[in-house]
């Protein structure tokens, strides 16, 4: 929050530069394509349940179009946060630094369990222009 705050105020400050936008995608938008311009944000939030030991994490990032700007954190959905069985949403942001097109994955699995094809994937198409 405090870094978003900080960026928007520098970007504010440099002649001939425009305000960041923020774009938020979620599960349910996986699979569209995203157009971004240089310099906005995009924000993955995905449900996540780390009481069954499964986490999301980035599969293909797309070096050189976009820079992680914060790194995963992970929201409780719920009033009592060490409640079992509780479950929350991973959250991730992207600055879109250069023009191009990529693909962004995630995948839903325990990280300890190699050779097992994850639950979910979600996967978006980007655009940066």
């Amino acid at each position: 929050m405090k870094a978003s705050l900080i960026f928007g105020l520098l970007l504010a400050l440099l002649p001939g530069v425009t305000m960041a936008e923020k774009l938020e995608v979620h599960e349910g938008d996986a699979g569209k394509e995203l157009i971004l311009r240089r310099h906005d944000i995009l924000r993955v939030v995905l449900p996540s349940n780390p009481t069954t030991g499964y986490s999301w994490s980035v599969v293909s990032f797309p070096a050189g179009l976009l820079q992680e700007f914060t790194h995963t954190r992970y929201n409780h959905l719920h009033h009592h946060p060490r409640l079992a069985g509780g479950g929350g949403e991973q959250i991730w942001e992207f600055l879109a630094v250069a023009a191009g097109n990529t693909t962004l994955k995630f995948s839903y699995a325990r990280p300890w369990e190699h050779g097992v094809a994850p639950v979910k994937t979600k996967t978006w198409k980007i655009t940066v222009q």
